[in-house]
């Protein structure tokens, strides 16, 4: 099986930035929040909705005035959809000019990375320009190129794609902690832990690809379904067996 890495990257910046993992990530969590905002109201004790319908929609008004119920039941207001916060990765790996332990076979001596020719700081670098602002392209070089300008300095850091595993997306990076835990005898860095986190730019062709394969795997989880899994989910499955068994 070959082996596989992920990347930092952003090809349309200047100059490219390309980050190659030299290990996998020790760990990557992801979080995704949504903002929830509470109703005005909690509702009504009668089949208001329903006798303001008319036809078939007389049943899914008795159904609105149905789940009213339960707020006033509880006496807790209802909660409102607001707005989803973006998602949220955290990275944890390393990098070491010394070795690649993590492909070495048991008991083979280690040989020095030659991928990274025995330093590590070009990839920290790399790492840092995603922290920093650098010309854009298309508004600050175009602009500059084409006399609107005379100069553009940069005023944002890059977007940085996140590649790795089933996450392919455009993000900014918020927060880079770099560690140096090992220094070569004149103080250039041998191993440094790196600690990073991401939030997705969903403003992005990224975002609306990752949509359609989240869909995509949605339904191919209903093979790992049976008839029974379906049967429990139906709401209020539960209290018919408590009450029928």
């Amino acid at each position: 099986m070959n082996r596989k890495t992920g990347y930092l990257a952003n090809l349309l910046n200047v100059p490219p930035l390309i980050f190659k993992f030299q290990f996998n990530p020790e760990l990557l969590s992801e979080k995704k929040s949504y903002g929830y905002r509470e109703t005005q109201n909690f509702g009504k004790w009668e089949f208001d909705r329903t006798s303001a319908a008319s036809g078939f929609g007389k049943v899914f008004g008795a159904l609105d005035d149905l789940k009213e119920f339960g707020s006033l039941l509880v006496g807790t207001k209802a909660l409102e959809a607001d707005a989803g916060k973006p998602r949220t990765f955290a990275l944890d790996f390393a990098l070491d000019a010394r070795n690649l332990p993590d492909i070495t076979e048991p008991g083979t001596p280690v040989e020095g990375d030659e991928r990274f020719g025995g330093r590590i700081e070009p990839s920290l670098a790399v790492l840092r320009s995603f922290m920093n602002p650098s010309w854009d392209p298309i508004s600050d070089v175009l602009a500059w190129f084409t006399g609107q300008k005379k100069f553009c300095p940069p005023t944002r850091p890059p977007l940085c794609t996140l590649k790795i595993g089933d996450v392919d997306l455009d993000c900014v990076m918020t927060d880079l902690n770099i560690k140096v835990t090992k220094f070569k005898p004149d103080l250039t860095p041998e191993r440094a832990e790196v600690s990073l986190t991401l939030n997705e730019q969903t403003q992005s062709i990224s975002t609306s690809l990752d949509v359609i394969g989240r869909l995509v795997e949605v339904g191919k989880s209903f093979g790992q379904l049976t008839g029974e899994d379906w049967v429990q989910s139906v709401p209020g499955a539960g209290l018919v067996q408590t009450i029928f068994s």
